[in-house]
């Protein structure tokens, strides 16, 4: 079941005493994954946190006496020039990819994003090439006009659309910051996947930075954890020290989802070469118990299943939490 939500919001100059009027209590269902550091697993968590809840939504809960919703509908947005969520996790087809051109037409002009389906509940608003080499004029043009308020730019052009969706997740490209707090910008919650070693963590840092920018225009921001990514699932000790450095990071903001993601060199070479599956029907062949797939990608698609639960709980615990202060 969808959200209602208001059409748009208006753009001014930034203005500490009059905000623009953003209806983020109906904002809740929007994610951003964010890490500086590319090859953290930001594409990979955007895709299945998106799969697995569209499923869940899709199933409900029979043991709970929750229905499965038909209906249920989650958008991903695609920021990355490099288009990988969109050609290699989603398989969008080639007549729906506009290899981002409709995000950048947007962006320059204020006007709703354009989803395309890619399987029933399933939207995408496909990233690419067109998004390298303009995004850096487009956002000085933004901030002549608009000051701070810039980053609201890509929520502008969200929130005609929003409250069609149950959840909307946006992946976020590496080493820029611009496109990373254009997202921030029009997100609730923030999730950092990391792997262990020290690019990785650097980059949450910067990510802390981008998120503490954004803040400024969009004081309800989020972080809601960060997700160990392709690891030995028990190498205790290299998780203790990533951990330490994180809490060094993140201070107060630190959390750390308990469900791992990890390492299949199967999952990322089948979902990557150019004669593999998308990521989605890999996993969906997983959960109709193909025993032909490696243990390890079964493995993995258990890891997010798990992880999937636990971002539920714990948004679902906060934004509790927040309405009740």
């Amino acid at each position: 079941m969808s959200i209602a939500a208001p059409n748009t919001i208006v753009l001014t100059e930034f203005d500490r005493e009059a905000p623009v009027d953003v209806p983020w209590e109906d904002l809740w269902h929007i994610f951003v994954i964010a890490n500086d550091k590319g090859g953290a697993g930001k594409t990979s968590l955007t895709a299945n946190l998106a799969l697995m809840l569209l499923k869940q939504l899709q199933a409900g809960n029979p043991d709970a006496g929750i229905p499965g919703d038909p209906d249920a509908r989650v958008l991903v947005i695609d920021l990355n020039a490099q288009g990988n969520l969109t050609v290699h996790e989603f398989g969008v087809p080639e007549h729906l990819n506009d290899d981002g051109d409709s995000i950048l037409e947007a962006l320059r002009r204020g006007t709703p994003l354009r989803p395309v389906t890619v399987r029933p509940g399933l939207d995408v608003i496909p990233g690419g090439r067109e998004l390298k080499e303009e995004i850096p004029a487009l956002y000085n043009r933004l901030m002549q006009a608009y000051t701070l308020n810039a980053d609201l730019r890509l929520l502008q052009c969200l929130m005609p659309i929003a409250g069609d969706y149950d959840y909307i997740i946006i992946d976020t490209p590496p080493e820029n910051p611009t496109l990373q707090r254009l997202a921030m910008g029009a997100a609730r919650w923030v999730i950092s996947p990391s792997k262990t070693d020290r690019g990785s963590l650097d980059g949450v840092n910067e990510m802390k930075r981008q998120f503490e920018l954004t803040r400024r225009v969009n004081p309800l921001l989020t972080f809601l954890g960060v997700v160990l990514f392709a690891t030995g699932r028990t190498s205790s000790q290299i998780h203790g020290k990533a951990e330490g450095r994180l809490r060094q990071i993140l201070g107060n903001a630190y959390y750390k989802f308990g469900q791992h993601i990890g390492h299949s060199e199967a999952v990322a070479q089948q979902s990557r070469d150019l004669d593999g599956e998308p990521l989605v029907a890999l996993f969906d062949r997983a959960e109709k118990g193909d025993t032909s797939l490696p243990g390890t990608v079964r493995a993995v698609h258990e890891d997010y299943l798990q992880l999937t639960n636990q971002v539920t709980a714990r948004s679902a615990q906060l934004k509790q939490q927040i309405e009740e202060s």
